[in-house]
């Protein structure tokens, strides 16, 4: 295959997955799919096996080829199979995926596929992110792999059993729908694409782009300088901290052994492996470059031991809504840390997500909010962004307030809050919310007790805040917790900036 056909090919299968993220966001209900863009989507060949993904959310993208292995049922045109089992690839319950097999002539020729964060999925608390779950149970309904679709029919005993236990199904129903008619879209253009160049061309695309993979990655592998490199880090819990250890040697390929982290423990904190395993991809995706393609060929090149029982890799039943969207960070603050003794690495970013859940019986509001970014060599830190495991957008105040009980009193930069440095870090954000009726609050954040480290002599970004304003009197919140408010209560989140880089 020449260069130029195989860029144009590569080019039109990584569109479809653009284009259905674009379909997703437009068709769903819930403003944290259809603002956010809280929500990934990929192409996998018909052995199961990544193709492409659009640039959406890391801790899904490194994680959506998993569940397919657990996948086993007789398949037909038409169907779509469901599922969120963190026990099975899925990330924490409130992502659902949605997996759609592509057949031509009456044989699969490879699987399409979106997941979505859902903005409530049950459990003891609105939006399916409990500040202090002790079990996943708590957490919301898990579901096993299942058809949601069969031959082209919505399955209405599994689509009400799942609407059963919501807190609000009609928004639920039209994220599901829209998750459904996306992959119907992702496999009509999946099928054009081979019409117009012939399965045997599709083929050869898939084996071609496996081995510029490989040749890339291998080749900047090589430029990294061989040895083994320790970082540890830490993820608050309560009043105490988790130890994350990593260990990296670089080689021909590349070995990381977390050995030495916490036990897993009845704390949300615990990371399913899938998404410790995605957290990983994710650094290294960017390390060796932005460029290299994502494929499945990318995750051969890694060895990754995570002990069992370990917050990494915790038993079935553990609490894990947490680990998604936090310890996923700090893995990546850890091999950071690591590698930064040979190679020249940013500062320490805010490192959290800051995940807000508000909501009653009525109504689910999730957001997560950015920060301040590491400075590097040469460049400022970034303010008030998302980073590492997140890359979701903004929702406007307009739509926070149209769509729910809530008024946002104050949302800007935290000035100064970024470390000082020759580079400085980039700053957080403050937000303050009012609540217009009665309702539970939920804050997974973290970065709370140990601040954003600064690089090459460059200083620490300041902490986070969280805080609870009754009736004038303001209280300092922990860093993930759960709370019942009053009509008319406030919370602020002021937001860690990022780690100066060099000294001044």
């Amino acid at each position: 295959m020449n260069p130029i056909e195989f860029e144009i090919m590569y080019r039109r299968i990584i569109a479809i997955a653009e284009q259905m993220g674009v379909i997703l966001m437009r068709s769903s209900y819930s403003p944290n799919i259809r603002e956010r863009m809280d929500a990934s989507c990929a192409v996998f060949s018909a052995e199961k096996e990544l193709i492409a993904q659009a640039e959406h959310i890391p801790v899904h993208l490194g994680s959506m080829h998993i569940p397919l292995k657990y996948i086993n049922m007789e398949m037909e045109d038409g169907d779509q199979i469901i599922l969120n089992d963190p026990n099975m690839g899925g990330t924490h319950l409130p992502d659902i995926t949605v997996y759609k097999p592509v057949f031509l002539n009456g044989e699969i020729i490879g699987f399409v596929a979106n997941r979505a964060h859902h903005a409530d999925i049950g459990g003891v608390t609105p939006g399916s992110m409990p500040g202090n779950s002790e079990d996943i149970y708590q957490e919301g309904l898990i579901i096993p792999p299942v058809k949601i679709v069969e031959r082209g029919e919505i399955k209405k005993d599994i689509m009400n059993m799942i609407l059963a236990n919501t807190r609000t199904p009609w928004e639920r129903r039209g994220d599901l729908m829209s998750q459904i008619g996306t992959n119907n879209y992702g496999a009509q253009s999946l099928k054009e694409f081979i019409k117009n160049y012939g399965y045997e061309k599709y083929r050869e695309l898939i084996r071609e782009l496996r081995e510029y993979t490989k040749r890339m990655v291998r080749k900047r592998i090589e430029n990294i300088p061989r040895g083994e490199y320790v970082g540890e880090d830490y993820i608050e819990v309560g009043n105490s901290l988790a130890k994350i250890r990593a260990r990296i040697k670089i080689g021909k390929n590349i070995k990381i052994d977390f050995s030495g982290t916490s036990k897993a423990m009845r704390k949300n904190i615990n990371a399913p492996l899938a998404v410790t395993l995605s957290s990983v991809y994710f650094f290294f995706r960017t390390f060796l470059g932005s460029d290299v393609p994502i494929n499945s060929e990318f995750y051969r090149f890694f060895d990754i031991k995570v002990p069992e029982n370990s917050i990494l890799n915790p038993p079935k039943g553990y609490p894990v809504v947490a680990g998604n969207v936090e310890t996923s960070q700090r893995i990546v603050d850890a091999l950071i840390l690591a590698l930064s003794k040979e190679v020249d690495m940013p500062a320490q970013s805010h490192g959290t997500m800051n995940n807000v859940s508000i909501g009653n019986e009525r109504f689910t509001y999730y957001e997560t909010i950015g920060g301040g970014a590491g400075a590097f060599k040469n460049y400022r830190g970034e303010d008030g962004i998302h980073v590492y495991m997140t890359n979701t957008k903004n929702t406007p105040i307009e739509i926070i307030e149209s769509s729910y009980p809530l008024i946002c009193e104050e949302y800007r930069i935290r000035e100064n809050s970024g470390g000082d440095g020759r580079w400085r870090g980039g700053n957080g954000i403050i937000k303050r919310y009012r609540v217009l009726e009665d309702c539970t609050f939920s804050i997974l954040s973290d970065r709370r007790k140990i601040a954003p480290r600064g690089m090459k002599g460059g200083k620490d970004g300041k902490k986070g805040i969280n805080i609870v304003i009754r009736r004038g009197k303001r209280e300092v919140i922990g860093s993930k917790t759960t709370l019942n408010l009053k009509k008319g209560d406030e919370i602020l989140i002021m937001t860690p900036g990022g780690g100066g880089y060099g000294k001044e």
